[in-house]
């Protein structure tokens, strides 16, 4: 008898769960020229020392087509050991920025006219991690973008599939793999060169970035 009311039942008050994955992507082209800039100088007095980087202060600060950032600027003197006495023979500086641009050909030459400052063999002007990447706001707000569409698409599909199966079908969870994205933004810097001294360089073309999201599915039909 038990069995016979089971068949009774109508069809549409069984339910079931649905659980699945599916990605979103969206291709980004890079757009940030990046190059860490590190200029030593050495000579016999702090004020020397200061003087020569003044004239390079200038030269960078007047380059308005690249954004500069001054990440250290420091003069230390130099030690001899004479008769176990230490003794001050000259002085060595530092002056280090973060260089970020828009525009491959402003990088070259806001590098190309500080390089052409340096003079004497106790300067040194370097440049290392030049490289393309995505501005940071540019791919969180794709990220942004991204997740909205999963959602979206999580509650199209529901609506579709009500339609089809003739049943209440609801998103009740979605879960979005914060580990994967993080992953992507590790790797959007896809070239990275150095070069020192009066050398010439080769900017990289800039390229696209792949940015994707994975988000799973919770739903239930009834």
């Amino acid at each position: 008898m038990k069995f016979l009311n089971l068949l009774l039942i109508p069809a549409s008050l069984f339910s079931f769960e649905l659980e699945f994955s599916k990605e979103f992507t969206h291709q980004l082209p890079h757009d940030t020229l990046s190059a860490k800039l590190l200029i030593t100088i050495e000579d016999e007095t702090e004020s020397i020392v200061n003087n020569r980087f003044k004239v390079f202060s200038k030269k960078i600060n007047s380059f308005d087509k690249v954004e500069k950032k001054l990440e250290k600027f420091n003069i230390k003197p130099r030690y001899r050991h004479l008769d176990s006495t230490p003794r001050i023979i000259g002085y060595k500086g530092e002056l280090k920025y973060e260089l970020n641009s828009y525009k491959a050909r402003d990088m070259h030459d806001f590098i190309s006219e500080v390089t052409e400052l340096k003079k004497y063999r106790d300067t040194n002007v370097s440049v290392s991690n030049l490289a393309w990447s995505v501005r940071e706001d540019t791919y969180n707000v794709t990220l942004d973008l991204l997740r909205l569409e999963a959602i979206n698409w999580a509650d199209r599909y529901a609506n579709n599939l009500s339609n089809d199966l003739n049943k209440n079908c609801v998103v009740r969870k979605i879960v979005i793999d914060k580990d994967i994205i993080n992953d992507a933004k590790n790797k959007n810097i896809l070239y990275s060169s150095s070069f020192t001294g009066s050398k010439g360089f080769d900017v990289p073309d800039a390229k696209e970035e792949r940015v994707t999201v994975y988000s799973k599915y919770f739903m239930e039909c009834k």
